[in-house]
């Protein structure tokens, strides 16, 4: 039995790493269904968001695949917006892609604060640290500082199954 019906959490994952895996993994846990939106996903080739959308879908994909709790996850993109009611937008974006799917009834985030815009959209938040005392200063700017300088730490931070796909992404003809 699931704490709640239909959770979802916002993450750019440039690049996905174990701190966005401890969210998602907590939202798997507590919901029948799951909606992991991909934020920036018209973005890539930028300093900030190097990755491109389906990239950074295949890293969750290869973490995930594998898992029973697989076939209650969706991944779908989310294209920046100005002008727009940002809540609307985000629920509207998980309703038009599952039209059949459950009302959202928690949104997952690392922080609390990301939650202030959705408190009277979504009943619920579930806030999961993306740091641990293992990892203290964990962020996806840190693990892309530390693989565009080459610091081998950040092999560290990210799954096994996904090293190969950020060496090619990153590092292109150099990797061997």
């Amino acid at each position: 039995m699931f704490k709640y019906k239909h959770g979802f959490c916002i993450v750019r994952c440039q690049p996905f790493h174990i701190g966005h895996n401890r969210l998602i993994k907590k939202m798997v846990e507590e919901c029948e269904q799951c909606t992991v939106l991909i934020g920036s996903a018209q973005e890539s080739g930028t300093e900030k968001n190097p990755l491109p959308y389906f990239t950074r879908k295949k890293m969750i994909q290869n973490v995930w695949r594998k898992q029973e709790a697989y076939n209650r996850l969706r991944i779908i993109g989310i294209k920046d917006v100005i002008n727009v009611s940002w809540p609307n937008y985000v629920l509207e974006t998980i309703y038009k892609d599952n039209p059949s799917s459950s009302k959202v009834d928690v949104m997952y985030v690392g922080n609390k604060m990301e939650y202030q815009l959705f408190e009277n959209k979504v009943p619920n938040v579930e806030e999961c640290s993306r740091t641990t005392q293992d990892y203290p200063f964990l962020s996806g700017n840190m693990v892309r500082d530390m693989i565009i300088l080459k610091d081998d730490r950040w092999r560290d931070l990210v799954h096994q199954e996904n090293i190969e796909l950020i060496e090619k992404s990153f590092y292109g003809d150099e990797f061997n």
